[in-house]
Order: structure tokens, then C-alpha cells, then sequence
């Protein structure tokens, strides 16, 4: 929590995700406001609100059940794994050998008005086929499964016809099924670790594959070793062909889906999970300092006592017939929790406060959950800590980058000074003898300078008087710790001042500079 808040991302990489989970958001509205068009509620009626701990934002959020081939739930149920997964691999002295395997569906599942496939035996067997052949490849052949993860793609049948023969493949699935019937594949990516090397004879790596195949009765391949987590671990349907699914169409993907395990971990890795789990830790990103992270393990939050609420509604227990009788509303503004920072509403992170029924003009929170201002300015604390800049500032660079009116350097230069706006408030820095300058009276660097604060004016300072040579007009006995932190504001005052200059000058260099210049140089 410390160490996240606050953390700045590249404002323009910043607005790239912003975008595209504002698009996986209202993707996931359209599909779920189809189902429930057609009868299957998947929005939970839960009222809760997120307020931005520093930056002040409210935002109502739909919370949706379980369903797997929402894309945001996808997403929200992918992140663990992904993050999980990751961290066990680089900690493992043998991830080297890990391989990644894809195991096929023989038969598409179809879905027509006339003939609706059974899409949930389908994923059901092969997830027992997969369970019986790891057990198996362990016995036999010293193959360890760490994961397997269930995806279907949707097409047509003229559509899969055409694939097939653009890949010099022969294909009659228009004339088994009719052209415009939808059409799913089904299959599994696979993680597994083969820990010995399969050299004898008839326990080769060829016998090895040859037997999988077998035991599988499904179409196989060995994509070789893992390269990316993300390649694995992926959503179990496009959100794009979920959104051309019709509305009986998404039922029935509802119903053949519904609790069933679709991403499972095996092996060595469900056991490190568990470990984990049991240790009362998930696996998230922690920022180590000038912009990098790495994946650690952390304390998961507790949840509250509820003992305490018990003991409440015992003592609050009235015996009068007519007052038991009458309904109470629910209490407003009651704090379930806070998040670890997300770069929600600017590129630097920020926790985020989780307030069921939110009232704003009710000042009274939950007591036994603490108090909102005092979780606000434990936030405030650790982001000034870690240098964030003012609000204000923070959230015209985020508008800026959403935007996009702006060069991306000119959008990563307006960020830069917003973390070089630091307030000092220790005395006045205006006097009433200074004089305002006029916009036109500034010259072009400066004009553009002025710019990137919205608001902002530029004085002239008249002469000041000369100090008693008692006095000293810096503020004494500043503590290492100040001192430390005006020390980095200079430094990275002077980065991004040099910075810009070396961008200035490549600028006007521009016709005729080599392709070095292009880089950009990281602080």
C-alpha cells in the first residue's frame, strides 16, 4: 500500500489502458444487458461506490456474478492467476523446461435454433480427459501438469470451411452443418513439466507425445517452452464473438458454463497456491522505486469483526411489538474496504475507498469500519511520501491524456511538471509590490512554459530588502528527511529540464537526424 501509492505510470501508456477498459466495460454492459433481456439477471443488486482516497473521485461501478465469459469478470478473474503463475515461475529452479501445450475438441459444439450442441459435457469431458492423462504422464513418464485453462472460439461453419482451406486443409463442415451455423472449438491450453530427460527406448519424447495423443482421443500440439504467461492464461472467449452472439445464444453460453472451473492450476503449482492462501497472501505488483515493479507476495487485508456488529444488534434489540414491526431503512456510508492503488482516475496510483450505500450528505460513517477523512489523509500522507503531485494537477494530466490534443511529449512534459509542482506553503512568495506580466509581454519559451499550468500568472518580483545581518531568511534546522526530499525534487528537476532540452534540440534537427534520436531517454 506504501510503497504503490503514488506510483506514476507513462501518462500516455496510461490513457492506452484507460481506453481499453472503458471498451471492455461497455462490452460487458451490452452482453450483460442482452441476458437480461432475455431472463438471466448477471448484475448483482449491490450498491457500493468507489471514492478516490486523494484524488476525490466518485465512481458507481455494476458489480456482475460469476459469469466467465463476461469480459471484465474474465479480466478481474484472470489477474491472480496471471500474477500467481508469474512469480512461481521465476522462482522455480526448473521453469526452463516448462512447456505449453494446446489439447483439442475432436467435434466443434454447434448452436442453431434447430440444434443447440451440449456445450457443457463438451468442456466437462475434457477436463476429466486432461485429469486422467496428467495423472498418468506423471506415473508413467515424469510429466508434472502445473495448469490447464479452458477457451472456445466462435465462427460459422463457412467461416471454419474457409480457414481451413486458406491453410491447405480440407474441410466439409458447411455440409455437415448448415453454412450459417455457429459453430464453438473447444479446447485447453496446457502448462506441464516434463522433470526427467526421455531418452529410453519406448519412453521417448516421440512415445511421449504419441501416447498423449492417444489418451486424449483429441487433436495435440506441443507449442514448445512457456514464453508468455499471457499466451497461457487467456479469457475463455473473445469478447468480440460474444458480442455476436444472439440473446438465446447467450443463454445457452450461460447455461453451459455456469460454476463450472474453466482456468484450474495443477500439480506443484495448485500447491503453491494453496500455500499461498493459506498464508493469507495473493501475489500483486509492488513498486521498487523510478518507475519499476515486481511481483511479491503480500498480506492479504482482513476483513472486519463482525463480532462486534453481533454484539450491536443484540444490545439494539427493542422488545416493543410496533417498533419491531416497523422496517429500518439500511444505514448509508458504510465502509466495506480499501484497495490496494490503481491508476483508476490518473496515471499515479491511488487507493481507492469502497463505501456501501454512499450518501454525501450524510456526514456519519460506519463506526465500527473507521472513519472516511481518516483513511483519506493516511492516503494523502503516503502520497506526498512518495512524491505525487498536487490533485489537481494529477487529474488535468489525466483529462490531458484522455484527450489527446496534445503531442505524446508534450503530454509526458505536462506530467513532469505536475510532479514538479510542489506547494510550498511555508510563507507567501508573492508580495503586493510585484507586478503581473501580461501574457503578450512573455516570450515563446516561457509562454509555453506558463502554459502547462492552468491558471497560472507570472510576476515580476521587485527588489526585496536586505536581510539584518542576524536573521536568515532560509528556514533552519531542516530534518534529513526534508532534506532528502528537497534533494530529489532538485535532482529530478534538473533530469527533466535536461530532458527537455535534448528534445528541443532533436526537434530542430528533425529532417535530418539518425534514427538514435528517436529514443527516448528513461530517467
Amino acid at each position: 500500500m506504501v510503497s504503490n501509492t503514488g506510483w506514476a505510470m507513462d501518462p500516455v501508456r496510461w490513457a492506452q489502458r484507460q481506453a481499453a477498459s472503458a471498451e471492455l466495460e461497455r462490452q460487458t454492459a451490452r452482453i450483460a444487458d442482452a441476458l437480461a433481456g432475455a431472463g438471466v439477471n448477471v448484475v448483482l443488486d449491490s450498491d457500493v461506490t468507489f471514492v478516490g482516497a486523494v484524488t476525490g473521485v466518485v465512481e458507481k461501478q455494476r458489480v456482475y456474478r460469476a459469469c466467465r465469459f463476461l469480459p471484465t469478470v474474465a479480466a478481474r478473474d484472470r489477474r491472480p492467476t496471471v500474477n500467481g503463475l508469474k512469480l512461481f515461475i521465476s522462482g522455480h529452479k526448473h521453469s526452463k523446461y516448462f512447456r505449453y501445450a494446446v489439447m483439442t475438441c475432436s467435434e466443434p459444439v454447434p448452436f442453431s435454433a434447430a440444434h443447440k450442441g451440449d456445450m457443457r459435457a463438451a468442456i466437462q469431458g475434457l477436463n476429466r480427459r486432461i485429469s486422467r492423462w496428467a495423472s498418468k504422464a506423471q506415473e508413467k513418464w515424469g510429466v508434472n501438469v502445473l495448469y490447464r485453462g479452458i477457451e472456445f472460439t466462435r465462427a460459422t461453419a463457412a467461416e471454419r470451411d474457409a480457414e481451413a482451406h486458406a491453410r491447405g486443409q480440407a474441410s466439409d463442415l458447411s455440409g455437415r452443418y448448415k453454412p450459417h451455423t455457429v459453430l464453438y472449438h473447444v479446447h485447453a491450453n496446457i502448462l506441464y513439466w516434463p522433470t526427467r530427460v526421455m531418452k529410453e527406448e519406448g519412453k521417448s519424447w516421440t512415445d511421449f507425445l504419441r501416447s498423449t495423443h492417444k489418451a486424449t482421443g483429441a487433436w495435440w500440439r506441443d507449442n514448445g517452452k512457456i514464453e508468455k504467461v499471457e499466451e497461457l492464461v487467456k479469457y475463455c472467449s473473445k469478447p468480440n464473438d460474444t458480442l455476436k452472439s444472439s440473446a438465446k445464444e447467450l443463454v445457452w453460453l450461460y447455461q453451459a458454463t455456469q460454476r463450472l472451473k474453466l482456468c484450474q492450476p495443477l500439480g506443484h503449482f495448485k500447491d503453491w497456491m494453496k500455500a499461498l492462501e493459506a498464508a493469507g497472501e495473493k501475489v500483486v505488483r509492488v513498486h521498487v522505486g523510478r518507475g519499476d515493479g515486481r511481483l511479491m507476495r503480500v498480506k492479504k487485508r482482513q476483513k472486519a469483526d463482525k463480532d462486534s456488529n453481533d454484539e450491536k444488534k443484540k444490545d439494539g434489540d427493542e422488545s416493543d411489538a410496533a417498533t419491531d414491526v416497523k422496517k429500518k431503512a439500511p444505514p448509508s456510508n458504510m465502509l466495506l474496504g480499501m484497495t490496494l492503488p490503481q491508476w483508476r482516475h490518473t496515471p499515479w496510483a491511488e487507493p481507492l475507498i469502497m463505501v456501501q450505500r454512499y450518501d454525501p450528505s450524510k456526514t456519519s460513517f460506519d463506526k465500527v469500519s473507521g472513519d472516511i477523512e481518516i483513511w483519506k489523509r493516511a492516503a494523502r500522507e503516503m502520497w506526498d511520501e512518495n512524491f505525487g503531485p498536487e490533485p489537481e494537477e494529477a487529474l488535468r494530466v489525466a483529462r490531458i491524456a484522455r484527450e489527446a490534443q496534445m503531442s505524446e511529449d508534450d503530454i509526458r512534459e505536462a506530467a513532469e511538471a505536475a510532479e514538479a509542482y510542489i506547494v510550498h506553503t511555508c510563507r507567501p512568495t508573492v508580495c503586493a509590490d510585484d507586478e503581473e506580466v501580461a501574457p503578450e509581454e512573455l516570450d515563446e519559451d516561457t509562454a509555453d512554459i506558463v502554459s502547462l499550468f492552468e491558471g497560472a500568472t507570472v510576476v515580476r518580483l521587485a527588489p526585496r530588502p536586505p536581510a539584518d545581518a542576524d536573521e536568515d531568511d532560509e528556514i533552519p534546522f531542516e530534518s534529513p528527511l526534508i532534506e532528502a526530499r528537497w534533494a530529489k525534487m532538485w535532482a529530478d528537476l534538473a533530469a527533466s529540464a535536461e530532458r527537455l532540452l535534448e528534445r528541443r534540440a532533436s526537434a530542430a534537427h528533425a529532417a535530418g537526424r539518425s534514427p538514435e534520436h528517436g529514443w527516448r531517454v528513461a530517467a
